[in-house]
């Protein structure tokens, strides 16, 4: 089984592993803080749909799933025959399916995840023509010790796309460039504020095995204070992620993004306003051996 299979597959085993648990404890459910939750014997319990991430996505990740638009203005491309002006969009998602935690505030606790994104760069020197697009799903198992601690481990998917009209201006031919991976991360915050991560990844699916390698590692420091300003509705953050791949011979790949935050509750998670900064390669997977340097303005929604 390749590609998307795979990974589908390994999620259709999940789901089935846990549907037993979850029927055994349906009789008995009750709705906690909005959540459908089951006791799982006499200390913890599980729920459905809960709300928040046990360890949230990077802040300053290109690849964060969510929804964004950035306006980018670009110093320096080795895409050819790109232009210096371009729209950057991500439309998708993380949806939490299942946590279990021992119901203490905060606690111990387990949750498994999904998420989708598209993520797409269109250039405005070319028509808005699309330059590529990357369309990303994976499954998270996250936990944290409710301190601070948080680990992950994850099965993620990436498969890259030439853009239509960048292909007929330029002749440029699809690379085939897919990714599927393993990856387990590291997630500390302290002082409230702070947050420090790390995480490796290995892939097991790779399409184009003369250009791509399996190795890739991340890292990070974020600053965020959410309710800083006007009684809580409003605070800041700061963040950098540093990535470096196996298939780009190490070289680290640089982003930076700093700004404001409104946290809202129930169905949006944040929304955030702010700049930001990439030297590294393209986020585009098709363009992955042509690095680049721009900075810009964006709108980041989580949901």
């Amino acid at each position: 089984m390749r590609g998307p299979g795979k990974a589908a597959g390994w999620l259709i085993c999940l789901i089935i592993l846990l549907a037993p648990v979850v029927v055994h404890a349906a009789a008995a459910g009750t709705v906690v803080d909005d959540n459908l939750t089951f006791p799982l014997g006499e200390t913890w319990r599980l729920s459905v749909s809960p709300g928040g991430d046990l360890y949230p996505g990077y802040i300053a990740d290109p690849l964060r799933p969510g929804f964004a638009l950035r306006k980018l203005n670009v110093a320096d491309s080795e895409i050819p025959e790109s232009g210096d002006n371009r729209y950057a969009f991500t439309l998708g998602g993380r949806y939490g399916l299942l946590r279990i935690d021992a119901g203490r505030d905060p606690g111990m606790a387990f949750q498994l995840d999904v998420y989708g994104a598209f993520l797409g760069q269109f250039d405005v020197d070319n028509g808005t023509d699309n330059i590529g697009w990357d369309g990303l799903y994976g499954v998270i198992l996250s936990w944290t010790d409710g301190a601070g601690l948080a680990l992950k481990l994850a099965m993620q998917h990436d498969s890259s796309h030439v853009g239509d009209e960048y292909m007929e201006r330029t002749g440029r031919e699809r690379i085939n460039y897919t990714r599927e991976e393993w990856a387990a991360g590291v997630s500390y915050r302290f002082l409230d504020t702070f947050r420090v991560y790390g995480e490796g990844a290995y892939a097991y699916d790779l399409r184009n095995d003369a250009l791509q390698e399996p190795g890739r590692v991340q890292g990070g420091l974020e600053i965020e204070d959410r309710d800083r300003f006007l009684g809580g509705r409003l605070g800041y953050y700061a963040a950098l992620d540093v990535g470096a791949y196996e298939e780009s011979d190490w070289d680290a790949d640089v982003s930076l993004q700093a700004g404001v935050v409104v946290p809202v509750d129930r169905f949006l998670q944040t929304i955030r306003i702010g700049t930001f900064y990439r030297d590294g390669r393209s986020p585009i997977g098709e363009f992955f051996q042509r690095r680049e340097t721009w900075w810009g303005l964006g709108l980041w929604i989580d949901f």
